[in-house]
């Protein structure tokens, strides 16, 4: 069994809360709160071939949910150990971007039916849990998606074809040798810079993904134009954090709204975007404005503990989003953008979204 840092991260998060058994939240700052907390009944895994139900009772009990039937009793001190064994494999691989085995867990991964690091999903949520949920005296089964600072800054929102925001060059027109001239250059300031010494400048047109674009203007109908605000200016080089492009495009007032309240008004629409991002919204795929992930955020901090944001504690999170992530340089050649082409008999050039954590 093989998997980067990320994805035996999602593994150890299943260890590590199994032998605990419970869940704090963090506020803001991404520091424990240690009042607020859900005791956690049992874990639920998807599985390639089966669903397994963890249920803490003096021991972890593994159920297969397909047949109802007990597959095997652990001893939670096993988990502890195989968690802290696990934890010490994925910090040693201090240089390793790609996927690695952890032999010394084999037996134990095996025992408890876990037959890959991550489980099967096709949502934002990474895992299952049932938990005692103090404040309404209730039980609920939520699904939490998992980010970890085990390895490098992972990413919020992903590039790909469908995250493409086009840009009509207006100005001067570039002839052959000026546009190779532009493809030239390594570096998007200096690209941009060059633009602007020719006389050339961008205008947004719309989002290339219609679905995408619909996505966006369901949080707010100005949203495209916001990001494609905060996207130019990344790519110029002014800025990356989602702190200061917010601030930048506030102080542009693109959306034309009350001096007095541009930051709020900027600010707000941006922490909505990135908290359903986080917890639904994917790009390529029609939004219902309804949470995959709804229980929230599993972090799995670098010294190995494991804090979330509960949906419950909202605005700790969508403030946790909004000062902890940034904008990100994609692929160009993986997701087709940065080349100036010709659409509808226009010179057009096309910006990648891509959101990631800071370290």
């Amino acid at each position: 069994m093989t998997g980067n840092k990320g994805e035996w991260s999602e593994l150890y998060t299943l260890f590590k809360l199994a032998s605990e058994g419970r869940l704090y939240a963090a506020d803001e700052n991404m520091d424990k709160i240690h009042s607020i907390y859900y005791d956690i009944l049992k874990i639920i895994r998807n599985q390639k071939d089966d669903n397994f139900e963890y249920i803490r009772n003096g021991n972890i009990k593994i159920v297969s949910e397909t047949s109802g039937e007990v597959i095997n009793t652990v001893n939670i001190q096993e988990f502890e150990e195989n968690a802290q064994k696990l934890l010490l494999a994925i910090k040693e691989k201090h240089s390793s971007k790609g996927s690695f085995e952890v032999p010394e867990i084999s037996y134990f991964t095996d025992k408890v039916k876990c037959t890959a690091t991550k489980a099967k999903s096709t949502e934002k949520a990474d895992i299952t849990l049932m938990v005692h949920d103090s404040w309404t005296a209730s039980q609920p089964t939520l699904g939490f998606s998992i980010k970890s600072q085990l390895g490098g800054p992972s990413t919020l929102f992903n590039a790909s074809g469908a995250t493409n925001f086009i840009y009509k060059l207006q100005g001067h027109k570039l002839s052959e040798n000026e546009k190779t001239e532009f493809h030239s250059y390594k570096f998007y300031r200096d690209k941009f810079k060059y633009l602007d010494s020719i006389g050339t400048s961008i205008s947004f047109v719309k989002v290339e993904n219609e679905i995408f674009n619909s996505n966006l203007m369901l949080v707010d109908t100005q949203m495209p134009m916001i990001i494609a605000c905060m996207l130019e200016a990344f790519f110029r080089g002014k800025a990356s954090r989602i702190t200061d492009l917010v601030n930048l495009c506030s102080n542009m007032n693109i959306c034309h709204v009350n001096e007095e309240n541009k930051e709020i008004f900027y600010t707000y629409k941006i922490k909505e975007l990135l908290t359903n991002i986080a917890l639904g919204m994917l790009p390529a795929t029609t939004w219902d404005g309804y949470y995959d992930a709804t229980g929230g955020y599993i972090i799995v901090k670098e010294d190995g503990d494991i804090l979330c944001y509960h949906i419950y504690n909202r605005n700790a999170f969508r403030e946790y989003l909004f000062k902890n992530t940034k904008f990100d340089t994609p692929s160009k050649s993986k997701h087709g953008f940065g080349v100036i082409e010709t659409l509808d008999k226009e010179q057009v050039l096309k910006l990648g979204l891509q959101i990631r954590f800071l370290k």
